[in-house]
């Protein structure tokens, strides 16, 4: 079982920065622009209403961090949570489309995730599982120590709570194999919204719509707060 006492530190992970401007939107705006400000609110929130809890970023300005390093600090800090904020863009052969989604790690991913977390938890055994049989003991291994299980709470609050306090669309919670997900904690990484939909980028590019954003996803955290720490205790 994933339980870990009192959720007392959180990486919060703003997307691209530096050389690496992420998704480009009209008018030159840039996806790094705004998933910053917003990772920023949503610690700052954070911090206001739980001093207790040590909030890490990734980035805190406009530097260009390496993927795969967003999870080593992540990891280092042994951090209980991990958050991760994008911007999407439609590919040029998809019709338009706009609202945010929240992604989870992938099955086909948790060989990775079970890799990582096998080398920050000594207490995980994989030794004596039939090589045959890895796949579903690696995905039941991370069922039953909680992964899946906290991220898909928190992701529904987080999700709920977007639809009402930003009026963003809401395109579902889905699963990917981004690297950011690949954290011996529960992850997700939120998309808060589309660049390339003109109503999108007008909301996400707005102090107001940035402030609504990181208040919604800080309201779904503090409900996540008190089931993690109740299944905990």
């Amino acid at each position: 079982m994933y339980s870990k006492g009192n959720l007392d530190v959180v990486v919060i992970d703003a997307g691209h920065g530096g050389k690496d401007p992420g998704t480009l939107g009209e008018s030159g705006i840039k996806e790094k622009d705004i998933t910053l400000p917003i990772a920023l609110k949503l610690g700052d929130l954070i911090k206001q209403n739980f001093p207790n809890i040590n909030v890490i970023y990734t980035r805190k300005t406009d530097i260009f961090i390496e993927v795969k390093d967003r999870t080593v600090i992540a990891n280092n800090n042994k951090a209980k949570l991990f958050i991760s904020i994008h911007v999407n863009h439609k590919k040029e052969d998809e019709t338009e489309k706009n609202g945010f989604e929240i992604y989870l790690l992938n099955k086909d991913r948790f060989p990775e995730a079970v890799e990582i977390t096998e080398k920050e938890n000594s207490k995980l055994k994989f030794q004596s599982i039939d090589k045959s049989d890895v796949n579903n003991y690696i995905f039941s291994s991370l069922a039953e120590t909680g992964y899946l299980r906290f991220a898909e709470f928190l992701s529904g609050n987080m999700m709920m709570n977007m639809l009402s306090l930003t009026g963003l669309n809401s395109r579902g919670i889905m699963q990917a194999g981004f690297w950011v997900l690949l954290a011996s904690m529960p992850s997700i990484l939120v998309e808060t919204g589309y660049i390339s939909d003109e109503n999108d980028a007008k909301y996400l590019t707005s102090p107001s719509g940035q402030t609504n954003i990181a208040k919604a996803l800080f309201q779904g955290f503090s409900i996540y707060k008190k089931y993690y720490e109740m299944d905990s205790n």
